[in-house]
């Protein structure tokens, strides 16, 4: 609690039940960038690139891991407007997360119900702080190259995360 504190402190979060009516909407968002991130992981494909006119040595692999991160994201946003947060802040989210989320303390009877219900484990959160390594890797790095791999993994990690952040809001 106490690093939730110095974020509070630091206007980098903020306490606001009214943010409950934005968590649809964070979902949503998250969505969208789902289908960015689907449709730069199909420009890797041979036909679309032939179609598009691409260059063959256009690499959007480092996108989709960036469109990945972000709708993790914007689906973690989706839970702490919940839970009545506004986070402005990327590491201040996932220990926000982590807190409400994973350790399951300092909730109200709503909050706990919450997340009784949705059972959210330790390694959902891993998931969204691994692909914002990977995000920062391939959006500030011109020295590690992001790999197909690292690509795919995000896809399936980001899908995984935003349906289960779904389970949640909609229970």
């Amino acid at each position: 609690m106490k690093k939730i504190e110095f974020y509070l402190k630091e206007g980098q979060v903020a306490r606001d039940k009214t943010v409950a009516n934005l968590s649809q909407k964070y979902l949503d968002k998250a969505k969208n960038n789902l289908i960015t991130m689907k449709i730069l992981f199909e420009l890797n494909d041979k036909k679309a690139r032939d179609s598009l006119k691409i260059p063959r040595d256009y690499d959007s692999n480092e996108w989709v891991v960036i469109a990945g991160y972000y709708a993790m994201y914007a689906a973690a946003l989706a839970l702490l407007a919940k839970i009545g947060f506004r986070s402005k802040n990327h590491a201040a989210t996932l220990i926000i997360l982590e807190e409400y989320f994973v350790k399951k303390k300092h909730l109200d009877e709503t909050d706990f119900t919450l997340i009784k219900n949705a059972q959210f484990q330790k390694e959902e959160i891993e998931k969204i702080s691994d692909a914002r390594h990977k995000r920062e890797i391939a959006q500030y790095s011109i020295t590690k190259e992001t790999t197909r791999s690292i690509a795919e993994k995000i896809i399936a990690d980001a899908y995984d995360f935003v349906n289960k952040v779904e389970e949640i809001i909609k229970k």
